[in-house]
């Protein structure tokens, strides 16, 4: 028999969709002459051998990217190509088989991606750091600010003579519909306030009108389905808010301004310096690229995602984007040089940063974790911000994270800016965050690390957590 290669048509399916997801039934039944076959992605030279097992459904598939299309040998000469065309959401086929032995279906999926990479991108930015205000992002914080959440709010930066700029320009809306939507009790409102300020990150505008075509889908959210978020549900009227208010004219006016913001921001946060740090000190997590977003507009409430694309030309390119402040809360102070502010900011992106690194190392250590920070009350308590960390494992993470910060402070500065450092660290994590133990918790890593010049930090965790071990 002649080798026959199907692509296939959509028309050729019947489909059904769940939301975004594509559905597809393939109508006729490939004959396989063994209990075995074959199915290889374009992203990978190497074809993956599936084998029948006692289930009717034999089930295999890879994160989608545009373009990408999936084969199935099923044969000696016979093979079936499957393409993806539903980016960014999922697309699934189910292709009816039959062995020598007995029929059972191969369903065959295309999963949702958060993020796509195209090579130029890759290699513009492998080894980069970034940092921007992006425009849709902006739009975002500024609507957030004069709704009635963000008037409320105490988490935001409202001391500016920028902010007295956005309330001179936009007052003329703060009656808009859209305003009157993001207005949610206490108890959702960092849900909602993430939900919708970190997702209007993946928009742009073309021209006048906000898009999302890459290479973010989704940031953050409950809904890896169809990624629906909070700013894509009011989308038109996040548009008409933009058309109405001339958003694009405040934003170009201000140009300038958040090219300073950018310039300040680089000057006070040495990232290259903390990532080539941390990667020194865990060795198995690399990164190919960093981005820091921020606007003036926020005020203490940080994050961090990391997202990724793989090819078989330039292997796994993943990419961390922090979501921080401005450096307002530290330049507004006279009393602290510059090392002290660079100290101070520094803290704000490496917190985030090394959660990259220190919470993939303690899932090692995740039954120990448990035992030791069991009695919760002993580390911290369960209200305000901290009952978002709900687990042993996600306090421990807390305590670590900004250990390992001191660690790159003593490491990086002269003792007296690193002792200002790490004494403000100290008490910002015991007074205001209310983890009770990070000072004996941060005294005992430096002394283990003193004594342990040679090991890694990575290394380090044993013993940190018998000492957390005794003050149980």
């Amino acid at each position: 028999m002649q080798r026959l290669t199907l692509l296939l048509i959509l028309a050729l399916f019947q489909q059904a969709s769940s939301a975004q997801r594509i559905i597809k039934q393939h109508p006729q039944t490939l004959r396989i002459d063994a209990d075995s076959f074959f199915v290889r992605f374009s992203n990978s030279p190497d074809p993956i051998t599936l084998r029948l097992r006692t289930r009717d459904t034999v089930d295999m598939g890879t994160d989608a990217q545009p373009g990408m299309t999936g084969i199935i040998y099923y044969g000696k000469n016979d093979s079936l190509a499957l393409s993806y065309h539903n980016t960014p959401f999922a697309e699934v086929y189910y292709i009816p088989m039959q062995s020598p032995s007995r029929k059972f279906v191969y369903r065959l999926h295309f999963n949702e991606i958060n993020a796509y990479f195209p090579p130029a991108y890759i290699l513009k930015n492998t080894n980069n750091v970034q940092l921007e205000i992006p425009e849709a992002y902006e739009l975002a914080n500024i609507i957030w600010t004069l709704s009635p959440s963000g008037q409320r709010a105490t988490d935001l930066n409202k001391e500016s003579a920028y902010y007295q700029k956005v309330l001179a320009w936009f007052k003329p809306m703060m009656d808009h519909p859209l305003l009157k939507q993001l207005d949610f009790a206490d108890s959702v409102y960092f849900k909602n306030y993430y939900d919708f300020r970190e997702n209007s990150f993946v928009f742009s505008f073309s021209g006048n009108k906000l898009v999302n075509e890459g290479p973010y889908y989704y940031v953050m959210g409950d809904n890896w389905d169809d990624f629906q978020s909070l700013f894509s549900k009011w989308l038109p009227l996040v548009q008409d808010f933009s058309d109405r208010s001339k958003f694009r004219d405040f934003y170009r006016e201000n140009t300038p301004f958040y090219q300073q913001q950018v310039k300040r921001e680089q000057e006070l946060m040495p990232v290259k310096n903390m990532w080539s740090w941390l990667e020194k000190e865990f060795p198995n997590r690399k990164f190919k690229s960093y981005k820091i977003v921020f606007s003036p507009l926020i005020g203490g409430s940080h994050s961090t995602q990391n997202f990724a694309t793989y090819s078989s030309s330039s292997g796994l390119f993943n990419e961390s984007v922090m979501f921080v402040c401005n450096t307002d809360r530290y330049d507004k102070r006279a009393e602290l040089s510059e090392q002290q502010k660079e100290g101070l900011m520094s803290g704000i992106v490496f917190t985030e940063i090394d959660h990259n690194y220190v919470n993939p190392v303690s899932n090692r250590y995740a039954k120990k974790i448990d035992s030791t920070f069991a009695n919760r009350e002993t580390w911290t308590k369960k209200e305000g911000d901290n009952k978002w960390y709900d687990s042993p494992v996600s306090v421990f993470n807390e305590y670590m994270t900004h250990a390992v910060f001191c660690l790159w402070v003593m490491d990086n500065y002269e003792k007296p800016v690193a002792d200002y450092v790490i004494n403000n660290r100290e008490s910002l994590m015991v007074d205001k965050r209310h983890f009770y133990r990070f000072k004996e918790f941060n005294r005992a890593l430096i002394d283990i690390r003193e004594k342990n010049k040679n090991m890694t930090v990575m290394a380090l965790y044993p013993a940190i957590l018998d000492w957390c071990k005794t003050q149980n």
